[in-house]
């Protein structure tokens, strides 16, 4: 992977002028002098005036023998102040957190600590950021810490000394920029603008059509898996459900607090869809890990009860919101304006009742709690989405090889020329350029190693793994969905077989003959994943990987495949 990344690096580089790569030992030379230790036994409050003493960001913690513990930021800082902030009226506190709690308490410890070395570019650093969600990068080499490197140290990197010194460059940027004119003023809060426009032009509510397929493993039995169709026999390929470890729900659910009917809650069956503007959607798919096998366990165990798990704390969620609805509270507890609690004095409140539908991150939380406190021996990859119809976002929770995409639908009279020549987030799209779909956007897939997903899980055998991830590993984030954008939800058993160009193209196809099915679109896309898995002649996504990782690799990966399927879509009310 490194080879392959230096040589694009050095192409690149030949293309712009034989300009040289940056790298972060170059960063390194020109860094002040900081001290970015801190001892484990350290408080929050001596930790607070480290990081403004020494004008830094993050800080590695060691012990007395300087070997490094973990890494805390300013960021971990203040989620911790904001923990703690809650008046001694409302909640026993024992003593003062600022000078009692050590900075240990809230690190990232070095298990799941990310780095770089001097010889990186600086490039390969902002995308491990991204990928990442973090904004400062350890410097090792050789078993010693270099430095800490962050996204300001990048960002100031990549500009040049004519284009920020001297007094042409503080003309240009900073002059006539310094200071607010006298007067400025926020007129409005931002959710009473929304408000306005809506009154003058109506507002899309979303929505989702949403299905779901699945497939075992072609060569499964019930007395295991088999390595190949020759060793399967003759018979036809496996289409038992119960053999499949992945597990997977589509969920929509009405809000007690928002709908005034008593259902609380429901399942969607595949290609159902619902006209309510008072529900909540809930989309998953899980992967046992099938290398329980050879320690006895059945891998379809972990993953199955902790979906059912994150069934069940969503239902909870909404049966706790139907008895706040009718609490004394109910008056307070209107979700568009939720300072109207605080407002009205009913400050503790405002601390205890989460107004918002539980987010993926918290169900997946539950139900791994949930899960864990059983005893089931196992482990599972997971990934959770959910639409929030206020915002026009979906948010999702993803640990492991599961994955999310969006497809997008873009005019191409529009995009022109850029359209046949760039895809989003560097994806190309696909090359019908009458179907004008692109990807969107691209969930994470995270991994240990090749083959080695994050994985969570439980374990009390002996002789048996027992390190596994947990949901604060996960890869969370937000994104605007638009009507008409196609979700996919899907295990490994698709991204492995089908590369993104192939997905498009099968979304193309559904488009263009049975669009109004949203249940067709999800068995098309197993049934090609199964296909390709089965290929010996084609180099499919996994193999072009395992390749790159010096393992000798060919044609497809068969494996269990879920995919659920959603439809954006959305209806304008004045």
């Amino acid at each position: 992977m490194k080879a392959t990344s230096s040589v694009d690096e050095n192409r690149s580089a030949m293309n712009s002028s034989m300009r040289p790569i940056l790298r972060v030992s170059d960063i390194l030379d020109t860094m002040d002098s900081k001290k970015f230790t801190i001892n484990q036994n350290s408080s929050v409050l001596d930790a607070i005036s480290h990081v403004v003493n020494e004008k830094i960001a993050s800080s590695l913690v060691v012990n007395y023998d300087n070997e490094i513990l973990g890494i805390f930021t300013a960021r971990d800082i203040l989620k911790c102040i904001k923990q703690n902030s809650i008046p001694s009226e409302f909640r026993q506190r024992r003593g003062n957190f600022l000078t009692e709690t050590p900075i240990k308490q809230l690190m990232t410890p070095k298990e799941n600590l990310v780095y770089c070395s001097p010889n990186d570019s600086v490039r390969r650093c902002r995308e491990i950021m991204f990928q990442c969600k973090i904004r400062s990068l350890p410097v090792i080499e050789g078993g010693e810490v270099k430095g800490i490197v962050t996204a300001k140290h990048l960002a100031d990197a990549s500009f040049s000394i004519k284009d920020t010194g001297g007094k042409k460059g503080f003309i240009s940027n900073v002059t006539g920029r310094r200071g607010l004119p006298n007067g400025t003023k926020i007129t409005e809060d931002m959710l009473l603008r929304k408000m306005d426009r809506t009154k003058k032009s109506g507002v899309v509510h979303l929505d989702m059509e949403i299905a779901s397929f699945a497939m075992p493993h072609p060569f499964k039995r019930t007395q295991g898996v088999a390595m190949s169709r020759r060793l399967y026999g003759a018979d036809e390929l496996s289409s038992d459900l119960d053999l499949c470890e992945d597990a997977h729900f589509a969920l929509k659910v009405n809000d007690p607090i928002l709908s005034s009917e008593g259902e609380s809650g429901k399942l969607v069956s595949s290609g159902e869809c619902s006209e309510s503007t008072h529900s909540h959607v809930y989309l998953c798919v899980a992967d046992g890990v099938g290398s329980w096998r050879q320690f006895g366990v059945d891998p379809r165990d972990y993953s199955h009860r902790l979906v059912d798990n994150a069934k069940r704390v969503i239902m909870s969620d909404m049966e706790h919101r139907q008895l706040i609805k009718h609490s004394p509270f109910d008056r307070d507890l209107d979700p568009v304006h939720p300072l109207d609690v605080i407002m009205d004095g009913n400050f503790l409140m405002s601390y205890y009742v989460d107004l918002d539908p539980v987010h993926p991150l918290d169900v997946i939380m539950d139900a791994w709690n949930m899960t864990n406190s059983e005893c089931v021996v196992g482990s599972s990859t997971i990934c959770i989405a959910t639409l929030d119809k206020k915002l026009g976002q979906l948010s999702y929770s993803n640990v492991g090889d599961c994955g999310l995409l969006v497809i997008r639908n873009i005019n191409t009279d529009v995009l022109g020329y850029m359209h046949q020549t760039s895809g989003t987030l560097g994806v190309s799209t696909v090359p019908d350029r009458a179907s004008g779909l692109h990807i969107a956007y691209l969930s994470q897939q995270q991994l240990r190693s090749f083959n080695l997903p994050y994985q969570l899980g439980f374990s009390d055998l002996p002789n048996t793994p027992n390190s596994f991830e947990s949901p604060s590993d996960a890869d969370t984030a937000s994104i605007s969905v638009l009507p008409g954008d196609v979700v996919i939800l899907a295990t490994d058993g698709l991204f492995d077989n089908m590369d993104l160009d192939d997905i498009v193209k099968e979304v193309a196809v559904w488009e263009r003959e049975n669009s109004e099915q949203v249940k067709v679109l999800a068995e098309q896309l197993v049934h090609k994943a199964r296909l390709l898995s089965l290929e010996k002649d084609r180099d499919s996504p996994f193999a072009l990987l395992a390749k790159e990782n010096d393992i000798m690799w060919g044609g497809g990966m068969p494996d269990d495949t879920t995919v659920v399927v959603a439809r954006v879509t959305g209806s304008t009310f004045h």
